[in-house]
């Protein structure tokens, strides 16, 4: 018995080879639970009239765009997104020939796909997620919120306020002067001597740089000007400066927000330029019941979601929320019941009789007024509690600085009480520890797994489409594993 396989001799007769034999072998390779044979499914099944629509009868036959959603959808999906590397697949990777169906389309011709359709992929991210709808698996009664920072395709160090492009731009000016006189001092030697010096192209390209290199600061201190932005990122100027992952370095970025359901798909993505998550509980919870045209009955997040007016939209909605405050674990922890925190607002204790609180030492704090103030991104309603035997008591000095102590209780405190004790409770510990089970996964897979790790696009439109296509791979291999058909819809 022969111990190796024989060589294949039908490998010299390659004339008669074509790309539809190919393919039929191809067809006989790909095993059948393959998730390249599920990318094609889904994306066949997709409505791409808007986009065939932006075609012209006039010149040459393109790609079809189910052909480059497939390979978008797929790369996208085992981590790979550039479009060079794309393009390269499509050449050696029989996985994607088969996907492209043996055409081999250039990178600009991927890149300019992606970029001219970035509305259309944040649908069909909208479409998939309703797929999942219409079989019963999004259970979006109850959904699990996180964000995560991921780098922009920026350089920090082209991150400046007003004076460091002012005085970038007085150093471009300069070498533009430097670089025109030295162009015309080899413009002279050229008309004594006849002959063309080779140094007058790189002057050339030099000044050139230099040209545009100005006008993109002029462009960007315009921008601030209008704007009334501090700093500004001169490459990306959307991308926001904030810590990325475990890092301390603070570079420019965007703070991406998913929403995911029990079983691990994410029907809301989002990328925003705020580093901080507080105001983004209300439009991702918009955004879930848009996408899957059902109501969210219950939400869990960490404690960067938690403030007294994400606790009084949950209340006003109907929604129970499982949102931990920045001081929760030292409340639950018992901190503030040590002798060090004796003095802590929280005990405090409020009567309600009289609308006053009794401080530890058993005296009286009053109603004094209600204190108000609102801005575009905070909101203050106070009412105002004054002590009136502080000046006589032995303990002031431990309770406060000044004559007497004042409690500025938030009118909406009993919501914070309320999730507090929610959370302690045994059935809330356990909802919000599944949280880290369901949705830290999602971003845990998208950047060491397949590396997301930084976006390759630039601004904030285009980035925002990126991170759905990053979703979209997320959820057809989610559909994978759940093994899901779009044909049974």
């Amino acid at each position: 018995m022969a111990k190796f396989k024989p060589f294949h001799e039908f490998q010299k007769p390659l004339i008669g080879f074509t790309p539809e034999s190919f393919l039929d072998y191809v067809e006989t390779v790909i095993p059948q639970d393959h998730l390249c044979r599920l990318v094609k499914e889904v994306v066949f099944s997709l409505d791409t009239v808007p986009i065939e629509a932006m075609y012209s009868f006039l010149g040459q036959r393109t790609y079809h765009p189910k052909l480059l959603l497939s390979v978008l959808f797929y790369g996208y999906a085992i981590g790979v997104r550039s479009s060079r590397k794309l393009a390269e697949r499509c050449l050696s990777d029989h996985i994607f020939i088969y996907l492209m169906q043996c055409y081999t389309p250039d990178h600009r011709t991927i890149s300019d796909f992606r970029k001219n359709n970035l509305k259309e992929i944040e649908k069909y991210f909208v479409d998939i997620v309703r797929i999942f709808s219409k079989l019963g698996y999004t259970s979006v009664g109850k959904i699990y919120l996180d964000g995560t920072k991921i780098k922009g395709n920026a350089s920090a160090k082209r991150t400046k306020d007003r004076a460091g492009f002012e005085k970038w731009l007085s150093e471009i000016e300069e070498e533009i002067a430097t670089v025109l006189k030295e162009a015309e001092t080899i413009d002279k030697q050229e008309d004594d001597t006849c002959k063309v010096d080779p140094e007058q192209e790189a002057l050339q390209k030099k000044l050139s740089d230099r040209t545009y290199l100005k006008k993109k600061i002029e462009e960007a201190l315009e921008v601030m000007k209008e704007e009334g932005k501090e700093k500004i990122n001169l490459t990306d100027r959307d991308a926001n400066h904030m810590k990325s992952g475990g890092s301390k370095d603070i570079r420019p970025g965007y703070n991406c927000q998913a929403a995911v359901t029990e079983s691990g798909i994410i029907v809301a993505g989002e990328a925003v330029t705020e580093a901080n998550d507080r105001n983004q509980l209300k439009p991702m919870i918009e955004k879930t019941e848009l996408n899957t045209q059902e109501k969210v009955k219950e939400v869990g997040a960490d404690s960067g979601y938690g403030s007294y007016a994400n606790y009084e939209y949950l209340e006003e909605r109907g929604i129970e929320g499982y949102i931990p405050d920045d001081h929760f674990r030292q409340y639950k922890s018992g901190e503030y019941q040590k002798e060090e925190n004796r003095y802590h607002y929280t005990n405090f204790t409020y009567d309600s009789a009289s609308d006053s609180y009794v401080c530890p030492e058993g005296k009286r704090l009053v109603y004094w007024k209600t204190r108000t103030n609102k801005t575009d991104s905070r909101q203050w309603n106070h009412k105002v509690y004054r002590g009136r035997e502080c000046v006589a008591c032995q303990k002031r000095s431990l309770c406060t600085k000044a004559k007497v102590r004042e409690l500025l209780i938030d009118i909406r405190e009993p919501l914070l009480q309320k999730m507090r004790e929610k959370l302690i409770s045994d059935e809330g510990r356990r909802k919000y520890f599944m949280r880290q089970y369901i949705i830290e996964p999602v971003f845990g897979h998208l950047k060491f797994n397949v590396g997301y790790r930084n976006f390759l696009l630039r601004g904030l439109e285009k980035v925002c489409a990126e991170f759905k296509l990053m979703c979209i791979g997320w959820n057809l291999k989610k559909m994978l594993k759940l093994k899901i058909r779009p044909a049974t819809v």
